[in-house]
């Protein structure tokens, strides 16, 4: 196992995501996006951000965070984007890590030394989350950001379902890292147990072997736990673990 070891680094910034989250205890998943839960008021239809499976988060009696998000013309007025867990609350929203990186991409170690960022731009196949560029030079980094909420015994493991998609894009990043290019993977942790973030070779055997790749042609990982508050949501780097061939 070789450890992608960061200084525990811990950057604090404003929680513009979320309101007071309201409480509610989950009934069933409807489908991969639509769960039923129980409020005060009685059942609600609600919106699950989120496609992974989330069966250690979304069973029948958990209690659960809703945020709303009424407007004219959506189904829901409720999103679900947080669960009880032993260690605290979890936070499956599975937009929550492109939503930091616009808010905040400049205060992360790796990327504070960009002057431009570009949201969901393609190469080659794949669209990358950021494309990011310094003042006077025409060389574009790649980035790519992981939602992870799946945790045992520590270990964030990342997928909790076989990606494809995800795989694709670490071949792509390690294809460009070949060519000179800067490329980066940033895993958000949203589980306050977790404490490392291997790739989850039980799950999903093809992505860990590209990850393993991807970090061999020089892709950089990072990755940072995240805990919202009510007012602010602390980001604690954390260690990426990849695994040898």
């Amino acid at each position: 196992m070789i450890i992608i070891s960061k200084e525990a680094r811990r950057i604090i910034i404003p929680n513009t995501f979320y309101g007071r989250l309201v409480p509610a205890v989950f009934h069933r998943r409807l489908h991969r996006f639509a769960a039923e839960v129980e409020m005060a008021e009685g059942r609600e239809t609600v919106h699950i951000p989120n496609s992974g499976r989330l069966q250690e988060l979304l069973f029948p009696g958990n209690q659960v965070g809703l945020n709303y998000e009424g407007h004219e013309g959506r189904k829901t007025r409720y999103t679900l984007v947080g669960a009880e867990t032993e260690a605290g609350w979890a936070f499956i929203d599975a937009r929550l890590p492109n939503r930091i990186l616009a808010q905040a991409w400049r205060k992360l170690p790796p990327l504070s030394v960009y002057d431009r960022v570009y949201p969901e731009k393609t190469w080659g196949s794949s669209r990358f989350d950021l494309a990011l560029q310094m003042d006077g030079s025409a060389e574009t980094a790649w980035l790519e950001a992981k939602c992870v909420t799946l945790v045992r015994n520590g270990a964030g493991l990342f997928p909790d379902a076989p990606t494809e998609r995800g795989r694709k894009h670490l071949l792509e990043l390690a294809e460009l890292s070949t060519a000179g290019k800067k490329a980066f993977v940033l895993f958000f942790l949203q589980h306050p147990g977790g404490v490392s973030v291997p790739a989850n070779q039980e799950m999903d055997p093809k992505f860990a072997a590209a990850m393993t790749a991807a970090a061999q042609a020089g892709v950089a990982f990072h990755a940072y736990r995240v805990v919202p508050g009510e007012e602010t949501v602390v980001l604690t780097e954390v260690p990426v673990l990849i695994t040898p061939d």
